[in-house]
């Protein structure tokens, strides 16, 4: 898999490349998309949870300047359903005039449908990928309060079998697996679901000693002294917490990224998938978006659809040796 600078590297000259997207061409009648988005009334973004988490944070931002950009109503659906699967689905059966776009988010897609205790239809080929828009590295967080001043202290604690982790999903557990093979430990994890909404009030709780999760989802605990950001399982720093060391700069060899970026129904014409890129381009290109995005403490990262194709394939191939490993 791409290292997350090498993926910002990647989006950059991407930005800069006057022929991102190919010429849509067409005949005009429609039936190869050329004419998108005349015929489509308005367009829902499903996303595959609840309101409030990383995912929809993005699509939210992104929605109302994607309305704008192709002059349609642009509405954002949670389905968060068997744990995304029912939203993935819906994407993936959806219609193919573009009138569906998936929020889709990488590893979570991924996980989907190779955790072997899911039972699913769809796989990378049921979608038609659009695009990336940004990334973000879960953060390592504890309690201000916490004995843990530092990942050595957690690391220490955890050889000793002393420290609880909230487990979310299984896409939860690939940083934290590869972080504890690095480290050479094993957390005690403790089941909790809903993402990091569901982990935040467990830290809050005491009910566990440390969480992973999503810059946004710990910014208001942190600010008001709760909470303390040990590291970044990121690539890069996040932009709301420009102090926090990320593991690889603490010396363990880690760079796992979250891809947030969208998806249409396999079948799509590419046409219309060229059309999403272009607005997808130019939002990334948006100061104001870029400042609304680094706010919530994710970076603007622009894949096209191709790149963002060539980072599902790189990310499916890291995690399915890891599930294959939990089980």
């Amino acid at each position: 898999m791409k290292t997350p600078r090498t993926l910002l590297a990647a989006a950059a000259a991407a930005l800069l490349a006057t022929s991102a997207c190919a010429s849509t061409g067409g005949s005009g009648d429609g039936g190869d998309g050329s004419d998108f988005p005349d015929g489509v009334s308005s367009i829902q973004i499903v996303v595959p949870f609840n309101a409030g988490g990383s995912t929809d944070t993005v699509a939210r931002l992104v929605a109302p300047r994607l309305s704008e950009e192709l002059g349609v109503t642009v509405q954002v659906l949670n389905k968060p359903e068997g744990n995304g699967q029912t939203g993935l689905n819906e994407v993936s059966t959806g219609p193919t005039d573009g009138s569906v776009l998936g929020s889709t988010n990488l590893p979570s897609a991924i996980i989907s449908y190779l955790d072997p205790n899911t039972d699913v239809s769809y796989d990378q080929d049921s979608f038609t990928p659009v695009g990336g828009i940004a990334a973000y590295g879960e953060l390592i967080v504890v309690s201000a309060d916490s004995p843990y001043s530092t990942l050595d202290d957690l690391i220490e604690a955890a050889d000793a079998g002393q420290v609880n982790l909230a487990a979310g999903a299984v896409d939860d557990l690939l940083p934290v697996s590869t972080f504890e093979d690095e480290a050479g430990v094993t957390f005690n994890k403790v089941p909790f679901e809903g993402g990091s909404a569901g982990k935040v009030p467990a830290l809050l709780g005491n009910k566990v000693d440390v969480i992973t999760a999503a810059p946004s989802a710990v910014l208001p605990n942190v600010a008001s002294g709760e909470f303390r950001v040990l590291a970044t399982l990121g690539g890069e720093r996040a932009p709301s917490f420009p102090d926090v060391e990320t593991v690889a700069e603490l010396g363990y060899d880690i760079a796992q990224d979250v891809v947030l970026g969208f998806s249409l129904p396999e079948g799509t014409p590419a046409a219309i998938a060229e059309a999403y890129a272009d607005a997808l381009q130019t939002i990334a290109e948006d100061p104001e978006f870029v400042e609304a995005v680094e706010g919530v403490g994710f970076g603007v990262v622009y894949l096209s659809p191709e790149d963002f194709a060539e980072q599902w394939s790189q990310q499916e191939d890291v995690a399915r040796p890891i599930i294959e490993s939990i089980g």
